[in-house]
């Protein structure tokens, strides 16, 4: 064996694995630190970790979460809700079903321990339905979808944004645990891109099927959703993503580089980015895209930082929020990003 090579070889054997002691591990954020030293998906919750920890620690980085996949039935709403409380968020895109389960839960219905092994033919007869091994009774589902077809007093106008949608939905929900509501009071704009695939579009649905004349209903416009997303793209000189699962909210967060690009003349791909997901990246579906794909549409900044973590949403997201939180130092810094809109228009984004 050559120099050059024994040199190669003692430069890629350098660094050993370190085995995890768990007597030496007090909490999440001892953990994951710990993960840097292991391997496989572990050491892949550690460089999310840092990703995460470098777009908070960025004073002027605006963050986009993107919520896919039944995370309320999974327990994540607590979770969910103190990301925005604790300004790890500034701007959520997410799934219509999310946000009804959120909703559901705000009157004071719960989703319920079952088993993916039920008796489903069973659970039809007594109107249960399942989420994998959660439960839900469907006659309170039918309830609150009932009541989504009402138009919140508030909202005065009949052409509207899901931002704007939600934002006054959020204001007429009293559980202070809601997702809805926190999002509302700290000014955490929430967009829906396909909101009529879900049960609050069922809701909606309603309302549009009761009207007697195009006046009496409302219209959530997708479009203006677009435009008022790009807005703060654009006025954001620095943007970080989180994609919690993937689909569709995924997808319209990491089109805002090329939208950027198109509608305002304006290269901006994100420049941290980390993903929790499930999916295979060799099927060639959105959802398992790797990052590296993504810079080829511009969608990260080509100095970027990212990393992606295949795991199940339930068990990475309180990892990776809870060591954030027991850290303390990063988050606590940050400041709430405000932003100040005036019908579709976004007049300023305000940092306090």
């Amino acid at each position: 064996m050559g120099i050059r090579m024994k040199k190669r070889k003692s430069k890629l054997l350098k660094q050993p694995v370190q085995h995890l002691n768990l007597k030496e591990t007090k909490n999440l954020f001892d953990l994951v630190q710990a993960f840097q030293h292991t391997s496989f998906q572990s050491r892949n919750v550690f460089k999310c970790f840092e990703v995460f920890r470098r777009m908070l620690g960025d004073p002027a980085c605006i963050i986009f979460i993107g919520l896919s996949g039944a995370m309320i039935p999974g327990g994540m709403r607590r979770v969910l809700r103190d990301m925005i409380k604790m300004r790890l968020v500034d701007v959520i895109v997410s799934t219509g079903a999310n946000l009804f389960h959120d909703f559901f839960e705000s009157f004071g219905y719960r989703h319920y321990v079952g088993s993916e092994e039920g008796d489903d033919d069973a659970l039809r007869k007594h109107r249960i339905v399942r989420v994998y091994d959660a439960l839900m009774d469907d006659q309170e589902i039918n309830e609150v979808i009932y009541l989504l077809s009402k138009v919140p007093e508030e909202l005065e106008e009949k052409i509207v944004s899901s931002r704007r949608y939600f934002e006054e939905l959020g204001k007429c929900i009293q559980d202070e645990g809601s997702i809805l509501r926190t999002a509302s009071q700290c000014g955490v704009p929430i967009f829906v891109p396909a909101l009529s695939d879900s049960s609050i579009g069922i809701g909606l649905t309603f309302l549009h099927l009761r009207q007697r004349a195009p006046s009496e209903g409302l219209l959530i416009d997708q479009i203006r959703d677009n435009f008022e997303i790009a807005q703060i793209k654009k006025m954001a000189s620095v943007t970080g993503a989180i994609y919690v699962g993937g689909g569709v909210p995924k997808n319209y967060i990491q089109q805002l580089g090329p939208v950027s690009e198109l509608l305002f003349q304006k290269e901006s791909g994100h420049r941290y980015a980390f993903q929790i997901t499930t999916d295979d990246p060799k099927w060639g579906g959105l959802s398992g895209c790797t990052f590296e794909e993504a810079k080829s549409w511009g969608k990260i900044e080509k100095e970027s930082s990212y990393s992606a973590v295949y795991m199940d949403a339930t068990v990475a997201l309180p990892l990776l929020v809870g060591a954030i939180l027991q850290e303390g130092k990063v988050y606590r810094q940050r400041k709430r990003r405000c932003f100040r809109w005036e019908g579709e228009r976004l007049k300023s984004i305000q940092f306090i």
